[in-house]
């Protein structure tokens, strides 16, 4: 905080100087006039009345020095009650300080000359709470990390093991079963590869030092080669993908990367929208973003659901086992990449639709 918090400061302790002294040399101007013109000499028969006459004589004859001598008992008395209330404030200051590290809503309050350094020590406080409870947070998303690739990895995992010992312990299995079996147990073997896999990738995302390759592609091409390699899947479902994008329209991005944003995205478009319908993906730019807008009908996602839908490992469907609903790490992905990308992404749900808008910055451009 390079600021000068004291100028303010500063210049009421000088003006409370002026105050202090123009006030006293009024008061003693007035009793000097009052007391000597007006009573003509009154002042000079009060200091022989009760100081004597060898001190008012003292006085008649060394009136510049006494004049000399009040007025260094106005600078001296000025100093001492400025020095007093400069004490207070700061006393003041240092009382508040300790509320800093106080780990609650409460706000230093300061006089109105340092309003400055009370405005960034509130917001110093506010970024340290805000901070502790980041790192809190990372702590449990990671204790959260380590359940999650356990619970995941765990259920291929027991089912690998149990049907190579049911192969393994029944020699004389007939061909079928054992051709089944082992089926299953490669399937399962492929799942575990792919949550492996994820989780590296989602490792390696949340590196901030990992570069991008980018390059000026057209959108167009770039989606409907998606779509050609998303019909095996999405026919399962009768669904369509239909694109409205214009072909000039240029993106400078990570191929590879944006590649999976939009893969993951339509794999949740696929996984949650009805059957016989068809995922729209269109694409406008506003002064600042190229937004690319992927639309599917399904079931409407409330909105407490929706805030949580790019955490790690979150699934809307906590029934939906994991291998048909993916490892609740796609979206995550997605956002991360994007993030990447000096960009943004978000969800929106309403009457049957959930639209996903992916921004990307025209600057990079």
């Amino acid at each position: 905080m390079n600021k000068d918090y004291t100028r303010k400061f500063q210049q009421e302790i000088l003006k409370i100087h002026i105050l202090i002294t123009a006030c006293c040399f009024v008061f003693i101007l007035f009793i000097y006039f009052y007391m000597d013109y007006v009573y003509n000499g009154a002042f000079i028969n009060f200091l022989q009345e009760y100081f004597g006459w060898d001190f008012a004589h003292f006085a008649l004859r060394n009136q510049k020095t006494i004049i000399f001598m009040i007025i260094m008992l106005v600078i001296l008395l000025n100093s001492i009650i400025v020095e007093i209330y400069a004490i207070q404030k700061i006393s003041r200051v240092f009382s508040q300080i300790k509320i800093l590290f106080q780990k609650d809503n409460q706000r230093i309050v300061l006089d109105d000359s340092l309003y400055e350094l009370e405005n960034d020590l509130n917001e110093l406080k506010r970024e340290s709470i805000e901070n502790e409870k980041k790192a809190i947070d990372e702590v449990q998303h990671k204790v959260d990390m380590i359940a999650y690739l356990a619970h995941d990895i765990k259920t291929p995992l027991a089912s690998v093991i149990g049907y190579l010992c049911l192969l393994d312990e029944t020699p004389h299995l007939p061909e079928d079963l054992r051709h089944q079996y082992t089926h299953i147990t490669l399937e399962k073997a492929y799942r575990l590869e792919k949550l492996i896999n994820e989780f590296f990738d989602i490792a390696k995302l949340n590196q901030t030092y990992t570069p991008l390759h980018k390059e000026k592609i057209h959108l167009l091409y770039l989606l409907e080669q998606m779509k050609e390699e998303f019909y095996p899947l999405i026919s399962q479902k009768q669904q369509h993908i239909e694109i409205d994008i214009n072909e000039d329209l240029l993106i400078n991005v990570d191929a590879q990367k944006m590649a999976r944003v939009f893969n993951n995205i339509l794999k949740n478009a696929f996984h949650y929208s009805y059957e016989k319908t068809t995922i729209f993906i269109k694409a406008y730019q506003d002064e600042s973003y190229i937004h690319i807008l992927f639309e599917n009908e399904g079931e409407t996602i409330p909105p407490d659901k929706i805030q949580n839908i790019f955490k790690q490992f979150y699934r809307l469907d906590e029934s939906r086992n994991s291998s048909t609903g993916g490892s609740g790490l796609g979206l995550s992905i997605a956002k991360t990449i994007v993030e990447q990308h000096q960009g943004f992404i978000k969800a929106t749900s309403a009457k049957h639709h959930t639209v996903f808008d992916v921004m990307l910055p025209l600057h990079e451009l």
